[in-house]
């Protein structure tokens, strides 16, 4: 049977890895294979599965189920990261455990010697990568590990070791989150790899920076601070001038203390031709409360194109100045051509998506998604703050407020470039949310919160609910629904639209000429790119904030990978985890007609150690059985 390929943005490209979270180094989120097709995804079914582990008891952290980090797969096999500080590795093709990795850490003692990391959702893992002969892992204690994609043997390189990234940072006065929630990224070219701090959002968060690493030895090369430093500095943002969207102002931050920025959640596009990464940034914090930080508080809830040589900004953009509502610019950039013109495409948590030029940052079009509602001070115009001065949305009251969208945005997750297509989901949930107007130096206050968070105390709880009018007590009151919009890469138009009736997390994939995604109400979804028509759906069972993602086996036989559990509670059940690996039975063989092609799939079947999966089989039982006496003998196990 002979098969054809839809040329991707690399025409060798044959779809037969996912290595990057979201597919490739420009974050499309496509992957040009067509065997999972419209057709014959009816003929989806269940190869394996794989049950998680309770995750195990680490000294100083609460560790969390599940997975939410999406599966990576290469030469057959796949990867997967998990919330509680564990990798397990599994043959495509049969299930079998080829090794498993658990990171050793006592929490309590990193802080010690690393005072400025702070304990904040520890362990939780959004995003991993692969580059080259290793799967880079972050960990809780700001660090990286560089598993080697065939033995799980451990490596560390330089300045990315434990707690170096987060020690003794210039001019900073606040606390590091040390869990990394978004993986780095490496430019091939230059061999950089680019990674940054991240933050908790709440008046600890700390002086956020992006930098840039020698991917061999680890050594640091660059960094960009995203504020001033603590104490503050008046023209700190004057240097910048010209260079964005929004205007630098003098005092910009105040005496930035007791606020913060960091990275957003997303991996990030690089241009390897020109050297530029395409980074988001987190919402300032604390998200609710700016008593401290006045100005448009550049570099947050922005898009930063970046030298990645040499760290020089090259332009910005600031989607929501003086950030009031938690909106950061979380997600995949996405980086594709329109006319021989590269533009970078985002949808940051206000909703809206733009796209931009990517060598100067000019707006080409802009998107604001008419599901969207808007309550509560939030503003659909671009960079709506005209005060800059002020401290929460309604100020001066300090009645409790609705805000859409919610802490969590208006954007349900990554974005997909395809078939001359953006898509992207939009979700509208609200957030019930009680101000502290006096909580700007309380170090573990996000300035407010909300009724879908648990808050500090059953008094606060009770108030809260005492706070709540009747008629608003119904969850139905406020929208909780979401859209997945196509929208023309050249003018923005929408070319069909597909309704979902739940809130929406984890983003979209595009391949076989369809767009898939995952839903909370436990179902797997597939829609016609050209139409929008749903062409398949699969029941699982339990909420999936997670998309899917598409690789081979080392036959070259394509699979559809879903991870279910790991959520927030407020997304779904939290559930300890499962993994999933079906694909299309008697479905089409990879073809074998096109030199290049057998080129590719010889590669692939000279790199992957079947035969050392049967003899560690046996050694991956054993450390499952003891994985409840700790990490430490885990690893000592492995590494025998």
């Amino acid at each position: 049977m002979v098969i054809t390929y839809v040329d991707a943005q690399n025409q060798k490209d044959r779809g037969f890895a996912w290595s990057k979270s979201n597919y490739d180094v420009k974050q499309t989120n496509y992957n040009p294979q067509n065997q999972i097709t419209k057709e014959t995804l009816p003929y989806l079914v269940d190869e394996w599965t794989n049950a998680f582990i309770i995750p195990p008891i680490q000294t100083g952290l609460e560790l969390h189920p599940g997975l939410r980090a999406r599966p990576l797969i290469a030469n057959g096999l796949v990867y997967m990261a998990s919330n509680f500080n564990m990798v397990f590795v599994h043959n495509v093709g049969t299930g079998l455990p080829l090794w498993g990795y658990a990171y050793p850490i006592n929490m309590t003692k990193v802080i010690e010697e690393y005072p400025r990391i702070s304990t904040f959702n520890s362990g939780i893992l959004e995003e991993a990568t692969i580059f080259e002969n290793n799967l880079i892992f972050p960990t809780p204690d700001c660090g990286m590990v560089f598993l080697d994609l065939m033995t799980g043997s451990p490596g560390f390189r330089g300045e990315l070791t434990r707690g170096q990234m987060c020690d003794a940072i210039e001019g900073n006065g606040g606390y590091y989150t040390g869990q990394l929630y978004s993986s780095p990224v490496v430019d091939s070219e230059s061999r950089i790899l680019v990674t940054g701090t991240s933050v908790s959002g709440k008046a600890e968060s700390g002086r956020g920076y992006i930098a840039g690493f020698d991917v061999d030895s680890g050594d640091l090369l660059w960094r960009f601070y995203l504020m001033p430093p603590s104490g503050g500095e008046q023209d700190w943002a004057m240097k910048y001038k010209g260079l964005g969207n929004v205007d630098p102002t003098s005092d910009d931050w105040g005496d930035a203390k007791n606020v913060g920025v960091g990275i957003a959640t997303g991996q990030w596009a690089i241009d390897e031709e020109n050297g530029i990464v395409y980074v988001g940034t987190s919402a300032p914090g604390p998200y609710y409360n700016a008593a401290n930080r006045p100005g448009p508080n550049l570099f947050s809830s922005s898009i930063l194109a970046l030298d990645i040589t040499t760290g020089e900004l090259l332009w910005y953009y600031q989607t929501s100045s003086h950030d009031l509502f938690g909106h950061g610019c979380n997600w995949n950039t996405v980086l594709g051509e329109v006319d021989d013109r590269k533009v970078l495409f985002k949808a940051c948590d206000d909703g809206r998506l733009l796209a931009l030029d990517a060598s100067d940052g000019e707006l080409i079009w802009s998107f604001l998604p008419p599901n969207i509602k808007y309550v509560g001070g939030v503003d659909n115009s671009l960079n709506p703050a005209t005060d800059l001065n002020k401290k929460w949305p309604t100020e001066p009251s300090t009645n409790s407020y609705w805000q859409c969208p919610g802490i969590t945005g208006a954007t349900g997750g990554n974005i997909a470039l395809a078939y001359g297509k953006i898509f992207y989901m939009t979700t509208n949930y609200c957030d019930y949310v009680v101000p502290e107007p006096n909580s700007e130096n309380d170090l573990q206050s996000f300035g407010a919160y909300t009724r879908t968070e648990l808050p500090k105390s059953v008094r606060a709880y009770q108030r809260v609910q005492d706070d709540i009018p009747e008629e608003f007590r119904k969850d139905h009151v406020m929208p909780k629904n979401s859209t997945l919009y196509a929208v023309n890469i050249i003018d923005g138009s929408v070319e069909w639209t597909f309704d979902v009736d739940d809130a929406h997390r984890g983003g979209l994939i595009a391949s076989g000429e369809m767009v898939i995604f995952s839903s909370l109400d436990g179902s797997i979804n597939a829609l016609d790119e050209q139409t929008g028509e749903l062409v398949f759906n699969k029941f699982i069972g339990a909420s999936l904030g997670t998309s899917p993602t598409i690789a081979s086996a080392a036959s070259g036989e394509q699979f559809i990978f879903q991870t279910v559990g790991g959520l927030p509670e407020r997304f779904g059940q939290p559930v300890s985890g499962v993994f999933i690996a079906a694909h299309i039975r008697g479905g089409p063989m990879v073809p074998i007609d096109s030199e290049p092609l057998e080129e590719i799939e010889a590669e692939e079947q000279a790199e992957l150690p079947l035969n050392v999966v049967l003899p560690v089989i046996i050694l991956i039982v054993i450390v499952f059985i003891i994985a409840s006496f700790g990490p430490s003998r885990i690893i000592s196990i492995v590494k025998k």
